[in-house]
């Protein structure tokens, strides 16, 4: 299994991840804010959306027209439009994306173009590549991935693990 296989992998496994965390909750309890955070489940599956659909464009040579701040910022809220399943129906169609752009990637060292506006938000001296790029992306994942534990927990004491539901 070659690095980029890995990598998709462990993309795929952060969603499994996220979508664990919010198994079986209606549209209430993923709009809660249980905890001493200001986050709701559904605003950190927007945002994680919102970060592969932004990785995967910028890889693919199509970031968003809009200013990276502005729609990093809108990212933390959840319209009423958008529901749990609208959400990750969306991911969804993100994932098979970053999958088709990321297997169709034969360089992971190759450098990829940021406006200033973003690497000066990244925590990065050097060139930006399409590997280094993936790799943010997990840890982004991991770490909120962690807030949702914490969130689903406060909400009815359930712990997602690897895509399963089990009792605190």
């Amino acid at each position: 299994m070659g690095e980029n296989e890995v990598l998709r992998m462990f993309l795929a496994g952060q969603r499994a991840a996220f979508r664990s965390i919010v198994d079986g909750l209606d549209e209430q309890q993923v709009r809660a804010v249980p905890s001493a955070s200001s986050m709701c489940l559904a605003v950190l599956v927007k945002h994680a959306i919102d970060g592969e659909e932004t990785m995967t464009g910028r890889i693919a040579g199509d970031p968003p027209a809009d200013d990276p701040v502005a729609r990093w910022q809108s990212g933390w809220r959840v319209g009423d439009d958008e529901t749990l399943a609208a959400l990750l129906a969306r991911w969804d169609t993100v994932a098979a994306r970053t999958e088709k752009v990321l297997a169709a990637e034969d360089d992971l060292d190759r450098e990829v173009p940021l406006p200033e506006s973003v690497r000066r938000w990244m925590p990065n001296e050097g060139a930006y590549t399409v590997r280094w790029l993936v790799l943010h992306e997990l840890e982004e994942l991991a770490r909120h991935a962690g807030h949702g534990d914490i969130i689903r927990e406060s909400i009815d004491g359930a712990v997602g693990y690897l895509g399963k539901q089990r009792p605190a």
